[in-house]
């Protein structure tokens, strides 16, 4: 809501962009690492990339541990990344 040129009135007129970038606090970036019991799709033993419930469900099985652990985390913070490893 951009100010009117017209206006004669004196008082306090403030706009604001919201459309700026936000700066101040820099971004919190939370990197964990499940360990599970869970199986590991495949023989490599690297880090898989989680994102939601369905996602752990679909890489370790359904039910799975890691499903469970990430629900959690995002309860936590929604922006968490997370990474599984199997056994």
């Amino acid at each position: 809501m951009p100010i009117p040129n017209g206006i004669r009135t004196p008082d306090t007129y403030i706009d604001v962009n919201l459309n700026a970038q936000r700066t101040g606090l820099p971004a919190n970036v939370h990197k964990v690492l499940f360990v599970t019991p869970d199986t590991q799709p495949t023989d490599q033993a690297t880090p898989l990339n989680i994102y939601d419930k369905a996602g752990a469900d679909a890489k370790f099985g359904a039910n799975s541990v890691a499903g469970r652990m990430i629900t959690a985390a995002v309860k936590v913070n929604r922006v968490v990344d997370v990474q599984c490893l199997g056994k």
